[in-house]
């Protein structure tokens, strides 16, 4: 018996064709049956078929007969499906089904439910629960006898989760490692469907195959822009045992969504744990930053993050906090530029009751009630001279003094400091002591910007667009090729943070099935000059004044008025930010 090919034809009384056209990788296949001679393709509202992610008018299908020819409009090119033909042009797949003449009736089946099955990705409490409630979703809706989940490693791949139709372990599932059929999806990075898997000339005889009695099995890759991460393996028994056409295109939308949790449950198959959760990257630079995390977790070494504004160096510190003995209980922090330099001394020492107006009580400082725990001081690089010589003591003597009292206090606490500036610098220029930079990076972890990152952007724009979905309470989305596009070449000024935004931005313009350019917003066009420069008669303070206010006004919304983000990216105090603003 021959295995059947992805789509069977439907064999239509009236001659019209059917076409399958697949918008851009990751995204729902569109079903088409062609009964007129001419049917347009673009984005225009008038298309025929309309797609939002190619040009207004993108291609031309004309049918005579049983043929159909596809006529590019910008380049003029034609080309001819012929039946079980498969065409790829800027993203978009055009396929003329075909296969056997006996369809079988799964295709006739419901299309697996992506909404409800992305709200319970979210609803689990960790990777490892929401992808083992999944893989138990999927073998329930497509009717698999088994499943398993594939994460490939560097030359090789595990098989963290396998489970046999009754959620059962899969104790043959190790038998996956040496299989053909999933080296030939992980390496090549698409999917594979075979009907009658034992009488397949390649994969008949593969260890999976025999050891779970397979009749049909279904592989698809989770694909992040030109890497494999891993796989979804479905299997059935049986004669009648067949999947339908449209669970492979289901599972590709679906495996889109997954993407973050896959590399998270990545860094958990190794010694990472609950750390790992919280560094989400495939770039080599974030697999350095996690190696430091782990190996230097454990000890009691202060730690100086550095990196750009909104790079992640709280995460970076909660992750040192939970690979710590530490690790139960609550990470103390505080951002140094956020305090009013009048009140930063009360808010990292204490204060006796009475020591200064409205000091009704007596009250711990971050340092005291860190003992025990991990401290974490962002913009540390803010701090004013008097309070680094404080903190420096502290650091030197483990004690803590609160305002106004006498009693020092014993205190036991990690510090992990961070900052978008340059210290060695400040030390020059007499901004900063450097025994207190000493103290503080006794390791030094150095994040990068997100520009830098490569295709962690289109996996962190996945991650912030699930989550913006669920909190939302909208439906999920794949990604156009353009708009992955899109956000290759953005520069992130802004980094994680202003991806986050970007991403909850789009998931609310969205209109469609999958996000485009339009959506993200990326490319706003910015005023060429300042307000007020077109006001030549202005005197010079004022039209400088009118330009800073405006100036930090924007840097102000780029943060989601974020005070302390948008005082942190320009280099001043919050006091400093309010007064500009006034």
């Amino acid at each position: 018996m021959r295995s059947r090919s992805w789509y069977a034809p439907m064999r239509m009384s009236d001659g019209s064709v059917e076409l399958v056209i697949v918008p851009g990788p990751g995204a729902v296949p569109v079903r088409r049956t062609l009964a007129k001679m001419v049917t347009t393709i673009g984005a225009d509202a008038r298309a025929d078929v309309r797609l939002t992610t190619v040009a207004r008018h993108w291609a031309v299908v004309k049918r005579r007969g049983d043929r159909l020819e596809v006529r590019l409009l910008e380049s003029g090119d034609a080309h001819v499906l012929a039946p079980g033909a498969r065409l790829e042009v800027d993203g978009v797949v055009l396929e003329r089904p075909s296969g056997p003449a006996d369809a079988p009736a799964e295709d006739d089946a419901e299309r697996l439910p992506v909404a409800s099955l992305a709200l319970a990705l979210g609803d689990a409490g960790a990777p490892d629960e929401a992808l083992e409630a999944l893989l138990a979703e999927l073998m329930k809706a497509t009717g698999a006898d088994s499943g398993a989940l594939i994460l490939r490693e560097q030359g090789d791949y595990s098989v963290p989760l396998a489970r046999d139709r009754r959620g059962r372990p899969l104790e043959e599932g190790g038998e996956l490692l040496s299989d053909t059929l999933v080296r030939d999806v992980l390496e090549r990075g698409e999917a594979v469907c075979v009907t009658d898997a034992p009488a397949h000339a390649r994969y008949g005889q593969i260890p999976s195959v025999a050891a779970l009695e397979l009749r049909s099995v279904l592989c698809v890759p989770m694909v992040l822009g030109g890497t494999t991460m891993g796989a979804v393996f479905l299997g059935k028994r049986g004669g009648r045992a067949r999947f339908a056409d449209h669970h492979a295109s289901d599972l590709r939308v679906i495996a889109s969504m997954v993407l973050p949790l896959l590399a998270q449950l990545r860094r958990a198959s190794g010694r990472g744990g609950d750390a790992e959760y919280l560094l989400v990257g495939e770039h080599p630079s974030m697999a350095e930053v996690r190696r430091l995390v782990q190996k230097v977790g454990p000890s009691s070494l202060s730690v100086l993050v550095l990196g750009d504004t909104g790079t992640g160096k709280e995460m970076v510190a909660r992750a040192l906090h939970h690979a710590s003995p530490r690790a139960g209980r609550e990470m103390v922090a505080l951002n140094c530029s956020a305090v009013p330099e009048s009140l930063l001394g009360a808010e990292l020492f204490g204060a006796k009751k009475g020591a200064y107006t409205g000091a009704v009580a007596d009250r711990k400082g971050v340092i005291e009630r860190a003992d025990g725990s991990t401290l974490f001081l962002d913009e540390v690089g803010d701090m004013p001279a008097a309070m680094q010589a404080a903190l420096l003591r502290v650091l030197e003597e483990r004690r803590v003094t609160r305002l106004g009292d006498g009693e020092a206090r014993a205190v036991d606490f990690r510090l992990v400091a961070a900052t978008h500036k340059d210290l060695a610098a400040e030390v020059e220029a007499g901004r900063f002591r450097r025994d207190l930079l000493f103290r503080l990076q006794e390791l030094t972890l150095h994040l990068p910007s997100l520009s830098e990152r490569g295709e962690d952007v289109l996996l962190l724009a996945s991650l912030f667009l699930r989550q913006a979905e669920k909190e939302l309470g909208l439906p999920p989305h794949a990604m156009a090729p353009a708009a992955e596009k899109a956000l290759m070449r953005h520069s992130w000024p802004g980094n994680v943070r202003e991806l986050k935004a970007a991403m909850r931005r789009a998931a609310l313009l969205c209109e469609g099935e999958a996000i485009t350019p339009a959506d993200l917003q990326l490319g706003a066009a910015r005023p060429s000059v300042p307000p007020g420069a077109g006001e030549l008669d202005l005197p010079l303070a004022e039209a400088r004044e009118r330009f800073v206010a405006d100036y930090v006004q924007r840097v102000l919304d780029a943060h989601e008025g974020n005070r302390e983000a948008a005082a942190a990216a320009l280099g001043i105090s919050l006091r400093t930010l309010y007064r500009h603003l006034s």
